[in-house]
């Protein structure tokens, strides 16, 4: 059985630069530990640094903060 390499073409490999979907680091409202990176809608999740229960409802976006 025989391989040959030589008709194969050697093109270079794809790479994006860039995601297609914006991801946002989400941090713990207490200790300030990064949860994750991703984009959801809510979530409920305990922080493994401090222990305490985060859900996504207690975190204030400053993009969406009417008050500023």
């Amino acid at each position: 059985m025989e391989t040959d390499f030589e008709n194969e073409e050697s093109g270079t490999p794809v790479i994006q630069e860039k995601t297609k979907v914006e991801l946002t680091d989400y941090f713990c409202p207490f200790c300030n530990f990064k949860l994750f990176r991703g984009n959801v809608l809510d979530f409920n999740m305990v922080c493994s640094q401090c222990n305490k229960l985060v859900r996504s409802a207690m975190i204030v976006n400053p993009e969406k903060n009417p008050e500023s």
